[in-house]
């Protein structure tokens, strides 16, 4: 029998930094025109795209910890939790 291959882990980047949530836009910020797409379908697009990315960096963060890193929130706790 051949030796089997070696099993390879994937390079988790040095530089990894949180990803930064999107700011929402004010009420004022729309034109009220009815544009397509709105600014606030594109903010929801950007935090759709930015809890997918906090999604994979909690993991790659697990992964670089041996799986032993709290996730970071998207949203503040509720009052009284721990």
């Amino acid at each position: 029998m051949s030796p089997s291959p070696a099993v390879r882990t994937p390079q988790l980047p040095e530089d990894d930094p949180q990803p930064t949530p999107p700011v929402e836009p004010a009420l004022e910020d729309c034109c009220g025109s009815g544009c397509v797409p709105c600014i606030f379908d594109i903010y929801e697009q950007a935090r759709e795209r930015y809890q997918r990315e906090l999604e994979a960096w909690n993991a790659r963060q697990a992964q670089r910890a041996g799986g032993k890193v709290r996730k970071v929130r998207t949203k503040p706790a509720p009052p009284g939790a721990a």
